[in-house]
């Protein structure tokens, strides 16, 4: 087989089509053609045409991955679920994933320190709601752990549930102390406070 055309794709520059005996065999990213050094007139057979997929495949999905992580850190169960998503294959995705990691565009710890110290900015939320939500992130037991310390000790906890206990009753219209109690309490908890904390932080202010 030899390679009679190879021509720039109209609809993406970066993107060639190959053409082997005058037929279009495949499309590449740009470096694929500059890496495997290919020219009209080469001779290519099934193995190597697999391997320009395959190179092409990685291209592709790097891509995909960096342009996800753009927008914002990404943990790296949300990247696999991606590429998962582009049906690109299991060792594919393994080596776009190490790629990442060695570039340092990947860091489960570091996602996990700035996704906390985030949330704990905007509405800070409890270690039990930090948990999970990082849980759903598919971040590891050890992670969420040095994160939970980082970021919801006792004393840090019961600060911010105290500024979101202010902010709460005054915009609670209720006056039945026993509604007011319960609505704060069951909104503390559903930010993901301990009971401990929630207890401490309803008897503070309506228990007075």
């Amino acid at each position: 087989m030899v390679i009679t055309q190879i021509e720039r794709q109209k609809k993406n520059p970066r993107r060639y089509s190959i053409y082997v005996d005058e037929e279009f065999a495949v499309g590449v990213d740009r470096n694929v053609i500059i890496d495997k050094g290919l020219r009209k007139g080469d001779t290519i057979d099934d193995k190597l045409l697999l391997a320009l997929q395959t190179a092409d495949e990685l291209i592709r999905g790097h891509q995909i991955a960096l342009r996800f992580l753009s927008y914002r850190p990404r943990s790296e169960t949300e990247i696999r679920k991606r590429l998962e998503r582009d049906t690109f294959r299991p060792e594919t995705i393994e080596h776009i994933i190490a790629q990442l990691y060695a570039e340092g565009q990947l860091d489960d710890k570091r996602f996990a320190e700035m996704y906390a110290q985030s949330k704990m900015l905007k509405k800070p939320i409890g270690a039990m709601r930090l948990r999970r939500e990082l849980k759903q992130k598919g971040i590891h037991d050890t992670i969420i752990r040095h994160v939970e310390q980082a970021f919801c000790d006792y004393d840090t906890e019961l600060n911010n549930a105290r500024h979101l206990a202010k902010k709460k009753l005054a915009n609670e219209r209720t006056k039945d102390p026993i509604k007011r109690k319960r609505r704060l309490a069951d909104f503390l908890v559903r930010r993901g406070f301990g009971w401990d904390v929630v207890s401490a932080v309803v008897e503070e202010f309506l228990d007075k």
